[in-house]
This record gives C-alpha cells, sequence and structure tokens, in this order.
C-alpha cells in the first residue's frame, strides 16, 4: 500500500462505503461522522471495517474503531497503516 495516494485511499474507501452502505451519498464530505450525519449504523460500520481490512491486508483492532469516525479518520488510519 505504500504506493497509494490519499487521493487512492479516499477512492477505496468509497468504494466500500457504497458496498456495506448504500445510501450514504458518494460525494460525502470527507470530515461528515459516519455515523451521526450519514447515519452509517452499527451493522454497516461492521462490514465496512471488515471489508477494509480484506482490501488493504490489514486488522483493525476494536479499539481503534472508535477513532474511524469520518472519512478523513479512516483515511488517515490507512495510510499509517503502510
Amino acid at each position: 500500500m505504500n504506493t497509494l495516494t490519499t487521493t487512492d485511499v479516499l477512492t477505496a474507501v468509497r468504494e466500500e462505503l457504497a458496498v456495506a452502505a448504500p445510501d450514504v451519498p458518494a460525494d460525502a464530505a470527507t470530515d461528515a461522522h459516519l455515523r451521526h450525519d450519514l447515519d452509517v449504523d452499527s451493522l454497516a460500520m461492521l462490514e465496512f471495517v471488515a471489508r477494509l481490512e480484506y482490501r488493504f491486508g490489514i486488522v483493525v483492532p476494536d479499539e481503534a474503531w472508535t477513532s474511524l469516525a469520518t472519512l478523513d479518520d479512516v483515511v488517515d488510519y490507512l495510510r499509517d497503516q503502510s
């Protein structure tokens, strides 16, 4: 994943979110809160994180989930894991 740009990671995150939570607008603001602003429920969040783990070949510890509040947070987390 070292060669992926922030834009690449954001594109991948948006693709996985579209599958896990299809009601979220494709152009949702990257600083919108996933649960409060975008209505991503706990089951969709579980699927979203699982899809990201598979796609990026990482494991997101349970305690890290609470820090993944926005798309920006998710992108930053994934970039930090590279």
